[in-house]
């Protein structure tokens, strides 16, 4: 099965090099045969290798978590090849960490200044945020969708809820009406960018890293690039809409909008962000109108929290208070079911709760109460799953600091680099702040970004999953006599 799946991935990257080709091509670049050379074999390859092979009726579920895990891999492999065949990038480890960052939609990159990138490439690159975008939600159930139960036991390792809900009985048809609610909004938000007066290039560049949250701009100033509110408005929009579940979403457009409007989660989506704003707009110490303020505030926390990374200020340049409020929301990111990196919103809540059972446990030991989202009361194996996810996060994203700073950066920018990586937000505070890159981080400190944005992105248990394997066929081996 890891071929199957390996194979089709590697032909919708290559497909995705040929289109950035013709883009090439069309602006006279000078990488569309670099480019070409790229996608040809790579679509060819991945179309005889997904033929070639076949997915077994019955796949267990560790399988389905090491096809998933193997076929990133060999996504970020594959997608550092453009960098390295244009010769904008001559380091195989610094292809690597921008594909990676890529198609995890993280949008750290190393890649500056892009005015020395051809669009070709810069399209490709928007791209692969926008594969890995759809990547998180389709990956499970669109590209494995007759592995009966692994699916959909692999979206309930993601988060409980709509992520993990089947929206036809048909798993193959809930993947088609997630395609069509996220190629419709990229296309929303692609039309609304151009007549806010984006060319087309920009328009469809920028909507692709917009709806993934990914982040990857083809102009050096990301947004503030074209200094326009409403181009910064209709971001701002979309990245809070893109943070949102995408199942509560198509039920909302088919009429049923209670589930949207109940949601315990979307609600303490908006209050995060809508409380976050109102901190940083109050302590943010800037020297700026009142009405740039607010745009930059509500710019700064969407793109934080949704886990896009675009910029239109340098936040690292705010008051310590307003950077504080960054760094915190850097791992939560927003809703399950979304396209957004980070630990989830849903995940915080079902913690308070189990927080809250075992504060009042101390008090009636005998007390027998679920932990709850909202109204709904979560199966204790599921609320055990949170608490693991959570310590693993916790011990992720604490040793992968650690790690860091140990390579020679400082502490803010150590702290924030792994919560960035793990959140998959994109830019940090200090040298990897809104001005800055990872190119200010060693390269070993690089090396445990990289990994800390997989795991980020892939939710961390199909990742150890994976790496188990080895150990869990060891033990399950019969002892010969």
């Amino acid at each position: 099965m890891p071929i199957h799946v390996g194979g089709l991935s590697a032909a919708v990257v290559g497909m995705a090099m040929l289109a950035s080709a013709l883009v090439d091509r069309i602006d006279g670049g000078p990488d569309t045969l670099a480019l070409l050379l790229c996608g040809f074999p790579t679509t060819l390859l991945g179309v005889l290798a997904w033929r070639a092979t076949k997915v077994p009726k019955e796949v267990r579920n560790l399988e389905v978590f090491v096809t998933v895990t193997l076929a990133w891999a060999s996504l970020a492999v594959v997608g550092a090849l453009p960098y390295l065949a244009t010769g904008r990038l001559t380091s195989f480890d610094l292809a690597l960490f921008e594909s990676i960052s890529g198609f995890t939609t993280t949008g750290s990159t190393i890649l500056r200044p892009v005015a020395d990138t051809s669009q070709g490439l810069l399209f490709y690159r928007a791209l692969t945020q926008w594969i890995g975008g759809m990547g998180v939600i389709v990956l499970v159930i669109a590209v494995l969708p007759t592995v009966g139960s692994g699916a959909m036991n692999l979206m309930t390792a993601e988060a409980p809820g709509p992520s993990g809900e089947r929206l036809s009985p048909r798993v193959r048809q809930t993947a088609r009406n997630l395609w069509s609610i996220y190629v419709g909004f990229t296309i929303a938000v692609s039309a609304a960018y151009i007549a806010a007066g984006m060319s087309l290039y920009d328009g469809l560049s920028h909507s692709f890293t917009t709806v993934s949250t990914g982040g990857f701009s083809p102009h050096n100033a990301s947004l503030a690039h074209f200094d326009s509110a409403v181009v910064e408005w209709i971001a701002i929009v979309a990245m809070f809409l893109a943070g949102g579940s995408f199942a509560l979403y198509f039920r909302a457009l088919r009429g049923q909008t209670g589930p949207l409007l109940r949601s315990s989660e979307f609600r303490a989506y908006t209050v995060i962000v809508l409380a976050a704003v109102a901190v940083v707009f109050t302590v943010a110490d800037v020297d700026s109108s009142l009405g740039r303020h607010l745009r930059d505030s509500f710019f700064a926390i969407t793109s934080v929290v949704s886990t896009t990374g675009f910029t239109t200020a340098d936040f690292g340049s705010w008051s310590q208070g307003a950077q504080i409020v960054i760094m915190l929301l850097l791992p939560i990111g927003a809703m399950a079911g979304s396209t957004a990196g980070g630990v989830k919103v849903v995940r915080v809540l079902a913690i308070a709760s189990f927080a809250h059972r075992a504060a009042l446990s101390q008090l009636h030991p005998r007390l027998v109460r679920p932990v709850r989202v909202g109204s709904r009361a979560l199966p204790e194996e599921i609320a055990t799953r949170i608490v693991g996810f959570m310590v693993l996060a916790l011990v992720i994203f604490g040793g992968g600091a650690t790690l860091i700073a140990l390579t020679g950066p400082d502490m803010i920018t150590s702290f924030s680099a792994a919560a960035s990586s793990f959140g998959n937000v994109g830019p940090g505070l200090g040298a990897v702040g809104p001005t800055g890159d990872y190119l200010a981080l060693p390269w070993e400190a690089r090396v445990v970004t990289m990994v800390q944005m997989l795991l980020g992105r892939l939710e961390i248990y199909p990742v150890i999953l994976a790496l188990s394997v080895v150990t869990l066929r060891r033990r399950l081996r019969p002892v010969r006599e």
